[in-house]
């Protein structure tokens, strides 16, 4: 498995990671968490935020779990946001960010060229000029390693597959389904069979028909798209190669290579995104409209100035919602097998913080 780092759209992640200040430390921690009351407290702050915390107790699992020196072998970087067209890279941010690209390979030396990945959003036709844009920038640069497009949007894969040939297409997180939702966790809940499944039953048959709910329901948990015979005929057709699976905790049958014959798997860690849409509360402080419908306005970025999420209580993750998505952690890496992880065509994605 290699390990790949994805930043958001702000620039100013980037270079923070060319600074070594965007990853936790281990015993440096304290020196680092210094640096972000400093000059990011806004983004800290514990009533508003979890993401540093699941930063630094989500890197220590790694290297606990795989690569004691993860962060020396880096193998790319995923730049860009999945959750939102309006925050798609334009040509001049892009190419900024390959420059920033190519300074952190001279500033780190790679064990092996890296790999650049261009993240998409779904796409509106308000931004389809600034994706052809951007695509067109990348499909005519010169680098070692080809350069590789996220795709959440069916046409953004036809114009890849079309017209922008040299880029490589990855079937992202979500275009490519699977449940995600929190709400429903049957290895601590109680399943409630309809009243007439149940009439006239014992306690003994009501517990085995529950017993019976839950094995299906494990199955369909563990299930994803690209595990259907018919998207993967899809997927060939398009020469696509790659797809993605959010990290979901006691989901072990979800990671098998063999269920996915013989498509790379990227595993995004440790922020799964449970729902995305067009309603943003953050870019309603400047438009109030977002709170209450969708509006193909193009939207300012208010996100890059200020930063509004909201904290839920639970028992087991952390769940957020930030601009117009929703997020959980999963930190466990326990139930990925050895296979998965040995499989050196699988990537391990992992998110410092939301990406935005």
């Amino acid at each position: 498995m290699q390990f790949f780092i994805h930043l958001g759209t702000n620039l100013e992640y980037f270079k923070l990671l060319n600074e070594w200040f965007l990853l936790s430390q281990g015993k440096k921690d304290r020196e680092l968490a210094d640096f972000f009351v400093q000059n990011f407290p806004w983004e800290l702050a514990e009533t508003i935020s979890p993401q540093y915390e699941i930063n630094f107790m989500s890197l220590r699992e790694i290297r606990k779990k795989f690569w004691v020196d993860a962060l020396n072998k880096i193998d790319g970087i995923y730049y860009g946001s999945d959750n939102c067209e309006f925050l798609l890279p334009h040509k001049k941010e892009l190419a900024e960010a390959m420059e920033l690209f190519r300074e952190f390979d001279k500033n780190f030396p790679p064990h092996k060229i890296r790999t650049f990945v261009f993240v998409t959003p779904y796409i509106g036709n308000a931004l389809l000029p600034v994706l052809e844009e951007s695509l067109e920038y990348l499909n005519n640069l010169t680098i070692k390693n080809p350069i590789e497009v996220v795709v959440n949007d069916f046409w953004t894969l036809r114009l890849i597959t079309k017209k922008y040939t040299k880029l490589k297409p990855i079937f992202w997180r979500i275009i490519h389904k699977l449940l995600k939702t929190p709400i429903i966790d049957t290895m601590g809940y109680d399943v409630h069979p309809s009243g007439e499944a149940i009439k006239n039953k014992s306690a003994q048959e009501i517990e085995l028909i529950k017993a019976e709910i839950i094995k299906w329901q494990l199955k369909f948990y563990n299930s994803a798209e690209g595990t259907l015979d018919g998207m993967r005929k899809f997927l060939e057709k398009y020469d696509v190669q790659r797809v993605t699976l959010d990290y979901l905790e006691k989901r072990e049958a979800l990671y098998d290579n063999k269920r996915f014959w013989n498509f790379g798997i990227d595993l995004y860690y440790p922020w799964s995104i449970i729902f995305t849409g067009r309603l943003c509360d953050t870019s309603a402080i400047e438009n109030p409209s977002r709170w209450y419908y969708a509006t193909d306005d193009i939207c300012p970025r208010t996100c890059n100035r200020y930063d509004i999420s909201y904290k839920i209580k639970t028992s087991y993750y952390k769940l957020i919602q930030r601009g117009n998505a929703g997020f959980r952690s999963s930190i466990n890496l326990d139930y990925l097998s050895e296979d998965f992880v040995k499989n050196e065509n699988n990537r391990l994605v992992y998110a410092p913080f939301v990406s935005v």
